[in-house]
């Protein structure tokens, strides 16, 4: 097997296609034409503007993580013998990938202390177990834990309960998965979050890409990279592993891009 030259491109387009289809054309088009943010980085989806489109009003724009995070919101309920099937002991071995393929839950499932198996039960009883072991435990001793991904009302509801339980103990998992970035970052930078918006960047003549693989896990940013060359910017990065497309990327959006390639990085510094 030939070793890629560059990062995104056809094969970005037909996983994409592939992801779609797996759930249906037809609901991947309206899911993400819809007026929303992209699922996992929250731009490059057009917001009011209708899904599909950049902050630049550009059409059309998606990435393939979000295509990834939709695909999995919109497949079907698990299967009712997937927890008669494979008990606890068999999902600990499982990846994160398998559970997400297996499907969506739809009903509650509980399993108690000598239980081997999940087990559906009615929400009557799931909420009713909740709130016994809510009002059986100490403010202090509560902690809300909440998804990233879930809408602003949601958010907006788990922090009321959190109140009313009498604590402040509560965060997401968006926030903490950044918490050491955050610390490592304000100890550089003196700011615990980024310092700089993609508006700054359409004016920079030099960017510094550290510690980071936006060709894999944002790809949004690859498209403000081109313009920066494009414009005779440049471009450094550093990283200890070299990665494909921040050599030369494929913006597949960009025909120029898509059939020619990028050439991203005019320096390439594998720190030790």
């Amino acid at each position: 097997m030939r070793s890629k030259r560059s990062g995104g491109g056809w094969a970005a387009i037909w996983y994409t296609l592939r992801k779609a289809r797996s759930v249906g054309l037809l609901r991947m088009w309206r899911a993400m034409r819809s007026k929303n943010t992209c699922k996992t980085c929250a731009l490059g989806m057009g917001g009011q503007m209708g899904g599909m489109v950049n902050e630049a009003g550009r059409f059309p724009e998606v990435c393939k993580k979000s295509v990834q995070a939709m695909a999995a919101d919109l497949q079907g309920a698990v299967n009712a013998r997937f927890f008669e099937e494979v008990s606890l002991e068999m999902m600990r071995g499982l990846t994160s990938r398998e559970l997400e393929s297996a499907g969506r839950l739809v009903q509650p499932m509980y399993a108690g202390e000598l239980d081997s198996h999940y087990r559906a039960i009615s929400w009557e009883e799931a909420i009713e177990r909740i709130v016994k072991k809510l009002k059986k435990t100490q403010a202090e001793r509560v902690f809300g834990y909440m998804s990233g991904r879930s809408s602003n009302e949601a958010g907006f509801l788990m922090q009321l309960l959190m109140r009313m339980m009498g604590t402040n103990n509560i965060s997401n998992c968006s926030y903490y998965c950044h918490q050491a970035s955050g610390v490592g970052l304000a100890d550089v930078t003196g700011s615990g979050t980024a310092t700089v918006t993609l508006e700054d960047l359409e004016h920079a003549d030099l960017v510094f890409v550290i510690g980071a693989n936006p060709a894999s896990n944002h790809p949004r940013f690859m498209r403000t990279l081109m313009d920066v060359k494009r414009r005779g910017g440049r471009v450094v990065v550093m990283n200890p592993m070299v990665e494909t497309g921040l050599v030369n990327f494929r913006v597949p959006s960009d025909m120029r891009s898509l059939f020619f390639g990028t050439d991203i990085a005019d320096e390439y510094l594998q720190v030790n």
